[in-house]
């Protein structure tokens, strides 16, 4: 497998770590979700994000799969253990499936051994799985995956708990990048071979991924959008970000990240359209993500936003839309979307905007500002 070099170093570790993922596991994963009926996802913070953008391709695609999450007010019992017979009665087999780089997160983790306990306690095994996506395969939620299930490991970054640099963050990356975006691009390319039936297809998938996706990223850390992007996330302002479903939680996983560097020099981050979000002021930046162009609530945020004076930009999926003629800023990424079949935008705009927090902090070193000793001890703290 031929791996692409990017300017960003720890993409570099993101697409080593991506070639050395046990193909034989990959395949073992997509037999199970080929197999099942109903996929529930689990997962924390920014991990599950990532497997809500997957798998809500597989939702959608042609001939595509039952997703559910926990959190879902049709979800049939409070305990995965009492939900396992009803969703297996009603969708046929039920694939519980956990993305963790740790293997220790805890909901999922309880989640996990409640099924394999009523796995254990039935004989099921043919009609429910723990299927565990980790860099850990001896975790406590690896185990569980190779016993119940199918483990699929791909790698993450070891933690440097001395390295408080800024400057290091463009060799490691921040908040479980590597594990996160890794684990993504080889689910992306299960998700694709899902669609064509095809898991002999999945090594090629993920080659021609890390290829475009290296592409993208190229292109949108050396372009004008980004500059001006930074630009106006280093003033005094608060920043949004929007999209509805996958842009949403793309959007949500730029947030997390940014944070905690705009906190720093005293200003906030949102995701428009929840409960806690505040009306923007003359001066927010507010940054879209969206395929389409045209989804009607996220258009209709952004007219909003320009009427009370501030900056939109967005990175969309195809040209000449309502969305683009709104923004003051545009960045496209090329898909070779087909109908019916997984759209890897938004894979693709995740990667790209990864290391938009690390360009903050570059630019606010050169302006002379160290941000606070604690918030980097943090970030490398839970790096991995």
């Amino acid at each position: 497998m031929l791996i692409p070099r990017s300017s960003i170093g720890y993409m570099n570790q993101v697409f080593e770590n991506v070639s050395q993922v046990n193909w034989e596991e990959a395949a073992a994963l997509y037999a199970s979700l080929r197999g099942a009926g109903v996929i529930v996802l689990n997962g924390e913070g920014r991990s599950k994000g990532a497997l809500n953008i997957v798998c809500s391709e597989i939702a959608k695609m042609r001939g595509g799969k039952v997703v559910m999450d926990r959190a879902d007010v049709g979800f049939p019992d409070r305990d995965m253990d009492g939900a396992a017979p009803i969703l297996w009665e009603r969708y046929g087999k039920l694939s519980l499936l956990v993305l963790s780089g740790s293997g220790r997160s805890l909901v999922p983790l309880v989640d996990a051994q409640k099924l394999a306990l009523y796995i254990t306690r039935t004989g099921r095994r043919r009609e429910f799985s723990v299927d565990v996506v980790t860099s850990d395969p001896n975790s406590p939620l690896g185990r569980l995956g190779r016993d119940f299930g199918t483990c699929l490991t791909v790698k993450g970054r070891e933690i440097d708990e001395d390295a408080v640099d800024t400057s290091a963050f463009k060799s490691v990356g921040i908040l479980e990048d590597v594990f996160i975006l890794g684990a993504s691009l080889v689910l992306q390319a299960i998700a694709e071979s899902l669609y064509t039936g095809r898991p002999y297809e999945i090594r090629e998938r993920v080659q021609r991924l890390m290829n475009e996706t290296n592409g993208v990223i190229e292109a949108f850390v050396g372009s004008d959008f980004t500059k001006t992007l930074v630009e106006l996330l280093e003033r005094r302002n608060l920043a949004f970000f929007a999209g509805l479903g996958s842009g949403r939680e793309v959007g949500r996983m730029i947030a997390v990240r940014l944070g905690h560097v705009k906190r720093a020099i005293g200003d906030q981050v949102y995701v428009a359209g929840e409960s806690s979000t505040p009306p923007p002021r003359a001066g927010d930046v507010l940054l879209v993500i969206s395929y389409s162009g045209e989804t009607e609530v996220v258009i209709s945020w952004c007219r909003n936003f320009k009427k009370l004076g501030g900056t939109v930009l967005s990175i969309v999926g195809r040209s000449n839309t309502t969305l683009e003629s709104l923004s003051d800023h545009t960045f496209r990424i090329e898909t070779n979307a087909e109908p019916g079949a997984p759209n890897d935008f938004y894979i693709k705009a995740a990667f790209a905007t990864s290391p938009v927090p690390i360009l903050l902090v570059e630019r606010l070193q050169e302006r002379g500002l160290k941000l606070p000793e604690y918030i980097l001890r943090w970030y490398h703290s839970i790096t991995g």
